[in-house]
């Protein structure tokens, strides 16, 4: 896979939060512990989630309501919020900006091939999953392994017979 122009805008921000999670908040990813980066994507991810609740709240997203609305600006700045915490935790892998930009481009393009051939395959989101963890098969990091007979799951260390799976 190659990378396109939109990598550099995505090179950019990368090393500009970086550079503001290192001068503002002393963080360093080439540095942190372990538990210093598990404690770190924690409290990202909360503040991610948060983030977005505060986006669907500039929506009329609930059925039960009448409120048709969207307030774009809002809207938008919150997921600009929101990206700040996920470009926080695409740092968190201590992965180069510039790299990273690569990788995030060329996974996300082998992803997407790969969810375009589960819809065009009939995917149904159970059956191609471990029994165990419930993680896709055919996704790339994915150790676990099934056949007719029974399933392996890497995460647990545990073998399923077929009668004992959940799909």
């Amino acid at each position: 896979m190659t990378s396109v122009a939109g990598n550099d805008r995505l090179t950019a921000m990368l090393y500009t939060q970086r550079d503001l999670q290192a001068k503002s908040f002393k963080h360093d990813f080439g540095t942190m512990s372990d538990e210093e980066r598990m404690r770190y994507v924690r409290d990202n991810v909360l503040a991610l989630t948060d983030e977005l609740h505060e986006a669907l709240g500039e929506c009329g997203w609930r059925p039960w309501a009448t409120s048709n609305h969207m307030h774009v600006s809002a809207y938008l700045g919150e997921l600009v919020d929101a990206w700040h915490f996920l470009m926080n935790l695409m740092l968190a892998s201590g992965i180069a900006p510039s790299v990273l930009a690569d990788r995030l481009y060329d996974s996300y393009m082998e992803k997407q091939a790969r969810n375009a051939q589960r819809q065009a395959e009939g995917y149904d989101g159970v059956s191609s999953k471990c029994p165990g963890c419930g993680r896709a098969l055919d996704d790339v990091a994915v150790t676990c392994s099934q056949d007719k007979e029974s399933a392996y799951c890497a995460q647990s260390d545990v073998t399923y017979q077929r009668q004992y799976f959940t799909n």
